[in-house]
């Protein structure tokens, strides 16, 4: 049966994609080649251009996708399998958006959050491409480059097509792929000065003009008034000569830069150990805590009216970048407003039955709550204290915290060895944190993954009655079937008269 004019354009609108993003993998591989035994100045200039080249394909990938009948017509299980293979070369979350702000995903499908708040937002509404514009994800911790394209349908725009770009697998990959001397540090500014990306990934997103020292900063200024060329900066006493130039078609800067070698002070890592560790993550916690209990104190909002309620809202998150989202809910244990923007689909819904709030309705006062699975999938825990209008309760302020989040920027700082683990636990046995992601959310005293380890509910018990000690339990080594012994030590950081149980288990030996 002889194919239609219909079929045919969407067979030839896949193979052109396909052989599309297959060029674009093939041309990076020529580049890392041709660079294996290059020097500073060929390798910067062979890193812009695989960088230039890995996201201009991925955009010019889209505008393709853009261009089928299925993105024309809205088809999301049309459109899905080109993002996927998209997906596949380049690490990221590949979407289609609707006007309104709602947005389907490869990995979620309809995610019912909503993107009307984004920077990039109006302007892809505008029919304009979307170049790099930097996200951040609270709920993933994942900082990310916006590559998008609008489907344009008789000269009016109908939605995007998009890929958020994980930053911290693309820096992965291009450092993979040129090898430096030590001596040597890179990094890739955007046309307003943030740092996109780093050889050091805590600087990501960091404004090197305005956060940085003022040599850097002065040399960066004049530096992105130009395509190319060499400068020099100092950092506390060092100093730096770099090399840089602009990627051919993205206002994005590469930066190489060599250290005085006899100035290079390159301070040591320091051993986890529960005496730092948990002293920090109490902090943190007190941190958020102290600042939404100040923000509602010093602000005299009116609960009947949205805009004060959102000024608080987003005055919170602005001030507390590891919070998720925070939220206000009614006396009646609706949830009203929401910040940031992306999560207001879930607005108005009744939370009356969530066993935090139930407390909050029947004896206002500050709650941390216990672990549960939010609706973004991960496990997550809420910080509430009530507000009060003419001394009388009108509801509540709610924070939803990624323990994760908060977690693993003080695990960076330590040199974990690799036979310790460290794991967090509340009292009634479900798992904070591990650094086994399968086992977050997991409850030691009933999921079927701990039946049989009658030392670790034995030693689980022991934990959850006393704020420290040590003890060992017999489980699989990481990434092993292997049962081996455990030797642990504990201790406890808490909030609100919520306890954590922080588990360090340490140099595991054979029976």
């Amino acid at each position: 049966m002889p194919m239609t004019k219909f079929e045919k354009l969407i067979k030839l609108s896949s193979f052109a994609i396909f052989i599309f993003i297959l060029a674009g993998s093939a041309a990076a591989e020529q580049t890392r080649a041709n660079t294996r035994s290059a020097g500073p100045e060929t390798t910067l200039n062979a890193a812009a251009c695989c960088l230039d080249n890995i996201l201009s394909s991925t955009l010019t990938s889209l505008e393709l996708i853009a261009s089928t009948p299925e993105a024309k017509s809205g088809d999301w299980n049309g459109m899905k399998p080109y993002l996927a293979r998209l997906a596949a070369d380049v690490p990221g979350v590949y979407f289609f958006v609707l006007p309104d702000g709602n947005y389907y995903s490869v990995e979620k499908d309809f995610t019912n959050l909503n993107l009307s708040d984004r920077s990039y937002f109006k302007s892809l509404f505008a029919g304009n491409l979307i170049k790099g514009s930097p996200i951040y994800s609270r709920s993933s911790g994942k900082k990310s480059a916006v590559m998008a394209a609008p489907v344009c349908v008789d000269k009016r725009v109908t939605g995007g097509l998009g890929a958020s770009i994980f930053l911290d697998d693309l820096h992965g990959r291009l450092n993979r792929q040129f090898t430096l001397p030590r001596s040597y540090t890179w990094f890739v500014l955007d046309s307003e000065g943030n740092t996109m990306l780093d050889k050091d990934t805590d600087f990501i997103f960091m404004n090197a003009v305005t956060q940085g020292s003022k040599s850097l900063g002065e040399a960066i200024t004049s530096a992105l008034k130009n395509e190319a060329g060499a400068t020099e900066y100092e950092i506390g006493g060092v100093i730096h000569q770099a090399q840089y130039r602009k990627l051919p078609r993205m206002d994005w800067w590469m930066f190489l830069a060599k250290t005085e070698d006899k100035e290079m002070h390159i301070p040591p890592q320091l051993t986890l150990s529960l005496q730092r560790f948990v002293p920090d993550l109490q902090k943190s916690l007190n941190a958020i805590d102290h600042s939404l209990a100040r923000l509602i104190e010093q602000s005299n909002v009116n609960t009947n009216d949205e805009g004060d309620i959102r000024k608080l809202l987003k005055s919170f998150i602005d001030d507390n970048q590891l919070v998720v989202e925070t939220s206000f809910v009614d006396r009646a244990g609706f949830l009203r407003h929401i910040e940031p923007g992306e999560y207001r689909n879930f607005e108005n819904v009744d939370i009356s039955a969530q066993e935090h709030m139930t407390a909050m309705l029947k004896n206002p006062m500050p709650i941390f709550s216990g672990s549960f699975k939010s609706v973004e999938g991960f496990s997550a825990v809420v910080l509430m204290r009530p507000l009060y209008e003419k001394k009388k309760f009108a509801g509540c302020v709610n924070v939803l915290i990624r323990p994760e989040l908060l977690i693993e920027p003080l695990l960076k700082k330590s040199n974990v060895p690799a036979d310790y683990e460290l794991w967090v636990m509340q009292t009634d046995g479900t798992i904070i944190y591990d650094q086994d992601k399968e086992e977050i959310g997991k409850r030691l005293f009933s999921d079927p993954l701990y039946a049989e380890y009658k030392s670790l509910l034995a030693l689980g018990e022991k934990m959850a009655g006393v704020s420290f000690g040590e003890g060992q339990y017999i489980f699989p080594a990481s990434q092993s079937e292997e049962k081996i012994v455990k030797h642990v030590v504990w201790e406890t950081v808490g909030l609100h008269n919520r306890e954590w149980r922080v588990v360090l288990a340490y140099k595991p030996y054979r029976r």
